[in-house]
C-alpha cells in the first residue's frame, strides 16, 4: 500500500481555511491530515478529528498530523475542535487534508489555570508562567521540578544533589526568608501538598539532601504547569503564597474511542566531570617534598614507592555508567459526559556514583463526569518508591560521604588488604571509600497516595457551588546498617538504626462561583471556605554492639541491651481560611482583578491567629482602543500592573508555645528518672512574615503574534522575618525567636517567543531572561549575624543591613608572600604564605579584616530553546545559564588546610605551588595552612569562593514520527533520541556550578556533594 507523506501538504495554498486535494477514487480507507493555527501556522496537538455522525476519531500529535481508519466512502464531514480555537465541521473528499483553526479569543485561554479556577489568557492581570508539555525538559527525568528548569523567567532550579530522587529548590522572585521555607507552595490538580514531605532520615548515616517530595508524581502525567509569582496571583493562596504558587495539573481523557499509549525508554548515564586530584605519584612527591623543605626525613621511602605502584584513583573506584528504564502505559478516552484517564509507570534508575538507585512504581487515575447541572471529578495518584541510598553529606571524618572519601583518601592505600577486606588507614580518618559504599546497607521504602473528589451543582447556568475534598496519605520506612568492616561500625561491632514515618494531609473546601457576561460586562466572583489539617508522626530505634552483620536491621534484639534506643514524635498543624476573588472585564478592553484571603493558622501566636491579604491588579489591552485600529504590526498590547500582600507559615509547628523535652537523668533513691524541662520560652505575638509586592508588565504580540513576549518588573518588600534575638538570662535562655526582620527582593523578566520559519521548514525560538536583586533591610538592630556551617568551617556567612542575603564572609586573599617581600600585617609569614587584605587598615591581620566575598545570587539567570522541524523530524536544543554569582568550594578550603598531613589534595593547588624556583603569586608552598597566621581554622578566603556563572546545554532532542500503514497495528508511533548536560562552560572547579549540598538553603556551598551526570536516552512512543 502506498504511503502518503504530510509533508506534501506544504504544496498546498495558504487561505483562511483549505481542504484541498487531487480528484482521485471515492472509497479511502485512511484519512492524513494536519491541524495548524490560522495566524501563525504552528501545528495543533491535541486536537479532536471526528467523522461526523460516527464514533470514529482520533487526536493530532505534536506536529499536529492525524490518520484516521475510516473504510468510508468519499466524502464525508470531519468535525475538529481543540480548546482555544472555534470549532469547525468540514467536507472532506480527498486524503491528505490540511486544516486551519481560527483562534477563539473568547475561550483562548481556558487552558490556563489560576489559584481555584480557570481564566482566560487574554484576561490575566497578574504574572503567570504557563509551560505545557512540548515546552518541557526532554530526557530520563524523575521528578516534575527538572521538567521547568531553565524554562520560566524569575524561576530558579537548583539541584541539591544529582542523586536519584534527591531533593531540588525553587525560587521565584529571589528569597523571602531567613528562618522559614523559601520553597514555593506547589497544588496538584487543586490539592495543597505539604512541601516538605520527605523520606525518613537516618540515625546511623548523616545526609543533608532531603528527597524530594514530588517523587511520586509521574511526569509523563503532567499536561501542564503554571508558575504564579505576583501577588495577584497568589494572594488566593494568603500565608502560602508569599514564595509563589506552582499550580500541576495531570492529564484528562478526550470525548473519543480508547487512546492507548505506550512510552518506553533507556538511558545511560555518565559523571560529567571529575575532581582533579594528585596522583599517587604527585601524592608521593609533594609530600617527600614538603617533609625535605621543613628539614624532615621523606614520608616515602624508595621501598615504599616501589610498593605503591601505580596507587588507586578512589574517584574511579565509586563512579559508574548508570542505567535507567522508563515505562509509561496509558488509557484514555470518553463519551459525551463521561471521560476517563489512567495511566502506570515503572522507573529504575541506578546512579552514577555505587550503591544508589531509585526505583517507581505509580498509578493514576483521573475520572470526569459533565452534564447541564453537574460536574464530578476524581483524581487519585499512588507511588511506592524504593531508594537506594550512599552514605554522603557534609559531615567529617569517619561520618564523612563517599565522595568526600573518594577525593581526600590516600591514594596510596591499597582497596582490599591480603586478607580480601577493605584496607583502612591508620593515618587518615575516613573510610575507604568502596567499603563504605558496600558495607553500609541503607534503602527506604515509601508509600504515598494522594488525590482529591470534587462535586460541581450549577444552581443556574451562572451561579454553581462546588465542594472539593482531598486527602495526602505517606508511610515511610528506612533501614540502615553500618558493618563491622568500617571505621565507624568497627568502633561500635555494628550500628543499626529503623525509622519509620506517616504522615497525612485533609482537605475540604466549599466555594461558589457567580459568572456572567452582560452588554460590555464581564464579571466573575468566587467566595470560599477552606479547611485543611497536617499531621505525622516518626518512630525511630536503633541498636549497637552485634556479633555478626548478618542480621542488619532484620533482628536488633541481637545487639547489646545498653545500645538500644528509642524515639517518638508527633506533631500537627490546621489552617482555616476565608477567600474571596473579583475578575471585571469592561468593553473586552479594561481589566480588574481584586483578590482577599484570610487564614487562621495553628502555627500562630495567640494573640495573631488571623492573617489578611488582598491584592489588586489592572489591565489594559491598548490595542483594542480605537486609536490603534491602523497599527497592525501590533497584534496584542496589553498592559498590567498589580499590587498585593501575601504571607509565609512555613515557621514550623508550636514555635509560639512553651515546649517540654527530655534533659538527662538523676537518681532518686536506687532509680534513674528523665528529667523534663522547657526548650523555647512562649511568644504569643509569633506571626506569618508577610511580602509585599508590586508587579507592572507589558505583554506583546507582533505581526499576528509570529513575535510575542512580556515584560515585568517586580518589587518585593517582606517583613516581620524570624529571627533569633537575645533575651535576659534570667529567662534561662539566651535568644527567642520574634518576628522583627525584613528584605527586598526586585528585578525584571522578560520572555520572548517567535516563529522564525514556517512551512516546510519550522524554526521556533523561546528566551527567557531575568534579574534579581536581593538586599536585607533589617535584622532587629543587631550589627550582623554570622550563619553557616559544614565540614570543619563555620560562620562562613553573613546577615547584615544592605546586603544580599547569606553573603560569603571570610578573608581576602592579596596574594602570595614572595621571597624578600616585608608585608607589614603579616610579620611573622614566611614567603609563600597567603598574603591577606588588611580591610580594616589597622596594619595587622585579625578577625576584624573579614570581609564580604560576594552572594549566592546571580546577576541574571536565561534559557534559550530553538526547535527546528523538518518531514517528519523534529530538532530541539535548550541551553541554560546564570551569570554574576558565586558558590563556596568547601573542597578548596579543605585541600588547602588538611586536617591531617596524609589527606590528598586538589592538584590546581599543588602542582603549581610556590617554590623558590617557582615564584608563582597564584598558590602558596602548602607548607603552613592558610588559615595559619589569622588563627582561625574555621574560617574560609576568597580562594574558595568562586564563580558559578555557568552556560550549559541542559537538552538537546531529536525525534523522528514514524508513519503508520494502513491496517497497521498502530495508529502513530515517535522515535526520539535526547541528550541531557552535553557539556558545560563554566570556570567553576567543583564538579557542578550549579549544586547546593545544603538543599533548601540560602547559602549555596558545595561540599563533595553528588555528581552531575551525563545522561543519554532513546525511547519509543507508540499510539494504539
Amino acid at each position: 500500500m502506498k504511503i502518503k507523506f504530510w509533508f506534501l501538504l506544504a504544496l498546498l495554498s495558504n487561505s483562511s481555511f483549505i481542504v484541498q486535494a487531487q480528484q482521485g477514487s471515492v472509497i479511502n480507507s485512511v484519512l492524513e491530515g494536519q491541524v495548524t493555527d490560522k495566524g501563525n501556522k504552528a501545528p495543533l496537538e491535541g486536537a479532536s478529528i471526528v467523522i461526523k455522525g460516527t464514533t470514529n476519531q482520533t487526536l493530532t500529535n505534536n506536529k499536529g498530523q492525524f490518520t484516521l481508519k475510516t473504510g468510508q466512502k468519499l466524502p464525508y464531514t470531519l468535525q475538529v475542535t481543540i480548546v482555544g480555537y472555534k470549532s469547525i465541521e468540514t467536507e472532506v473528499d480527498r486524503s491528505p487534508v490540511k486544516i486551519e483553526l481560527e483562534q477563539d479569543v473568547q475561550s483562548l485561554s481556558d487552558v490556563v489555570v489560576i489559584g481555584y479556577g480557570t481564566q482566560k489568557r487574554k484576561d490575566l492581570t497578574g504574572s503567570v508562567a504557563s509551560i505545557s508539555p512540548k515546552d518541557f525538559n526532554k530526557g530520563s527525568n524523575v521528578s516534575v521540578d527538572n521538567l521547568i528548569a531553565g524554562r520560566a523567567a524569575g524561576v530558579q532550579v537548583t539541584q541539591s544533589s544529582s542523586e536519584p530522587g534527591a531533593g531540588v529548590t525553587i525560587r521565584i522572585r529571589g528569597a523571602n526568608s531567613i528562618n522559614a521555607s523559601n520553597e514555593p507552595l506547589y497544588v496538584i490538580d487543586g490539592l495543597p501538598i505539604d512541601n516538605s514531605t520527605i523520606t525518613p532520615t537516618s540515625a546511623a548515616v548523616t545526609e543533608s539532601a532531603p528527597r524530594n517530595p514530588l517523587n511520586s508524581l509521574n511526569p509523563s502525567d503532567i499536561a501542564s504547569i503554571e508558575i504564579l509569582k505576583d501577588a495577584s496571583a497568589t494572594a488566593i493562596y494568603g500565608s502560602r503564597g508569599a514564595n509563589g504558587v506552582i499550580l500541576i495539573t495531570t492529564k484528562h481523557g478526550r470525548k473519543g474511542r480508547l487512546s492507548v499509549d505506550y512510552n518506553v525508554s533507556g538511558a545511560v548515564q555518565e559523571v560529567a566531570k571529575k575532581i582533579p586530584m594528585l596522583s599517587a605519584s604527585q601524592y608521593i612527591s609533594l609530600l617527600n617534598d614538603l617533609k625535605a623543605a621543613q628539614g624532615l626525613a621523606p614520608e616515602f621511602t624508595d621501598a615504599d614507592i616501589a610498593a605503591i605502584g601505580k596507587g588507586v584513583n578512589w574517584q574511579d573506584e565509586i563512579f559508574r555508567k548508570g542505567y535507567t528504564q522508563n515505562h509509561q502505559l496509558s488509557f484514555s478516552g470518553g463519551q459525551d459526559k463521561f471521560t476517563y484517564y489512567a495511566s502506570l509507570n515503572y522507573l529504575d534508575q541506578s546512579g552514577i556514583v555505587i550503591s544508589s538507585g531509585i526505583k517507581r512504581y505509580t498509578g493514576r487515575v483521573n475520572l470526569n463526569y459533565t452534564d447541564t447541572k453537574f460536574k464530578f471529578g476524581i483524581n487519585l495518584n499512588a507511588a511506592k518508591i524504593n531508594d537506594d541510598y550512599v552514605p554522603n553529606g557534609v559531615s567529617i571524618n569517619e561520618g564523612a560521604g563517599i565522595v568526600n572519601t573518594a577525593i581526600f583518601q590516600d591514594p596510596t592505600l591499597s582497596v582490599y588488604n591480603a586478607d580480601g577486606k577493605y584496607a583502612q588507614s591508620s593515618l587518615v580518618n575516613l573510610e575507604n571509600p568502596l567499603g563504605l559504599a558496600n558495607a553500609v546497607t541503607d534503602y527506604a521504602v515509601t508509600g504515598r497516595t494522594f488525590g482529591n473528589a470534587f462535586l460541581e451543582y450549577f444552581i443556574i447556568p451562572e451561579l454553581s457551588i462546588k465542594i472539593n475534598g482531598g486527602t495526602d496519605i505517606q508511610s515511610s520506612r528506612r533501614d540502615t546498617y553500618i558493618g563491622r568492616n568500617t571505621k565507624k561500625g568497627s568502633n561500635a561491632n555494628g550500628i543499626a538504626s529503623v525509622q519509620t514515618t506517616n504522615s497525612n494531609n485533609a482537605l475540604l473546601e466549599l466555594t461558589a462561583r457567580y459568572a456572567k457576561t452582560f452588554n460590555n460586562h464581564s464579571l466573575e466572583v468566587l467566595g470560599g471556605y477552606t479547611w485543611q489539617n497536617f499531621g505525622w508522626n516518626i518512630l525511630s530505634s536503633g541498636a549497637q554492639n552485634f556479633t555478626t552483620d548478618a542480621f542488619g536491621t532484620d533482628n536488633m534484639a541481637a545487639g547489646s541491651a545498653s545500645t538500644f534506643t528509642i524515639n517518638t514524635f508527633k506533631s500537627r498543624n490546621q489552617l482555616k481560611s476565608f477567600l474571596g476573588r473579583i475578575n471585571y472585564t469592561f468593553n473586552d478592553k479594561y481589566l480588574l482583578t481584586a483578590n482577599f484571603r484570610a487564614d487562621g493558622s495553628s502555627r500562630f501566636g495567640a494573640d495573631n491567629k488571623y492573617g489578611y491579604f488582598p491584592s489588586l491588579a489592572l489591565g489594559w489591552h491598548v490595542n483594542r482602543e480605537y486609536f490603534f485600529r491602523n497599527i497592525h504590526t501590533v497584534s496584542t498590547l496589553k498592559l498590567r500592573a498589580s499590587y498585593g500582600s501575601t504571607g509565609n507559615q512555613e515557621i514550623g509547628n508550636y514555635r509560639s508555645l512553651v515546649l517540654l523535652s527530655t534533659q538527662g537523668q538523676a537518681i532518686f533513691g536506687n532509680a534513674a528518672e528523665v528529667g523534663i524541662s522547657t526548650t523555647q520560652l512562649a511568644n504569643p505575638n509569633l506571626k506569618w512574615e508577610t511580602t509585599k509586592q508590586f508587579d507592572a508588565g507589558i505583554d506583546f504580540g507582533l505581526f499576528e503574534d509570529r513575535i510575542t513576549g512580556s515584560v515585568d518588573y517586580y518589587n518585593k518588600n517582606t517583613k516581620d522575618l524570624l529571627l533569633e534575638l537575645p533575651v535576659p538570662t534570667t529567662t534561662g535562655f539566651a535568644t527567642t525567636l520574634t518576628n522583627i526582620g525584613s528584605m527586598n527582593n526586585r528585578g525584571f523578566e522578560f520572555t520572548l517567543n517567535t516563529v522564525n520559519l514556517r512551512g516546510k521548514f519550522n524554526w521556533t525560538t523561546s528566551v527567557n531572561f531575568s534579574t534579581v536583586k536581593n538586599k536585607v533591610t533589617g535584622i532587629g538592630g543587631l550589627p550582623y549575624i554570622q550563619q553557616g556551617s559544614a565540614g570543619f568551617f563555620s560562620n562562613f556567612s553573613i546577615l547584615q543591613v544592605g546586603l544580599p542575603l547569606n553573603s560569603f564572609y571570610g578573608y581576602q586573599v592579596a596574594g602570595v608572600l614572595q621571597k624578600g617581600e616585608q608585608y607589614t600585617p603579616q610579620p611573622l609569614s614566611a614567603p609563600g604564605d597567603l598574603k591577606f587584605l588588611d580591610a580594616n587598615g589597622d596594619k595587622t591581620i585579625n578577625t576584624s579584616d573579614r570581609t564580604i566575598l560576594g552572594s549566592s545570587f546571580p546577576d541574571f539567570t536565561y534559557g534559550i530553546n530553538n526547535s527546528l522541524g523538518y518531514r517528519r523530524f523534529n530538532l530541539s536544543f535548550f541551553w541554560q545559564g546564570a551569570q554574576g554569582g558565586k558558590i563556596l568550594n568547601l573542597n578548596i578550603s579543605e585541600s588547602e588546610n588538611p586536617i591531617s598531613f596524609r589527606r590528598n589534595r586538589l592538584s590546581r593547588s599543588y602542582t603549581d605551588r610556590w617554590t623558590e624556583t617557582n615564584p608563582t603569586n597564584d598558590n602558596p608552598s602548602g607548607l603552613s595552612p592558610a588559615f595559619a597566621y589569622v588563627d582561625a581554622s574555621g574560617t574560609i578566603n576568597s580562594r574558595a569562593v568562586q564563580s558559578s556563572s555557568f552556560l550549559r546545554l541542559k537538552n538537546i532532542s531529536l525525534s523522528y514520527d514514524i508513519p503508520a500503514p494502513e491496517n497497521f497495528l498502530f495508529q502513530s508511533a515517535q522515535l526520539y533520541f535526547v541528550a541531557q548536560n552535553l557539556v558545560t562552560f563554566s570556570h567553576y572547579l567543583g564538579f557542578d556550578p550549579e549544586v547546593s549540598s545544603f538543599g533548601t538553603s540560602n547559602v549555596r556551598v558545595d561540599y563533595n556533594a553528588y555528581p552531575l551526570s551525563k545522561i543519554y536516552t532513546l525511547g519509543l512512543n507508540v499510539k494504539f
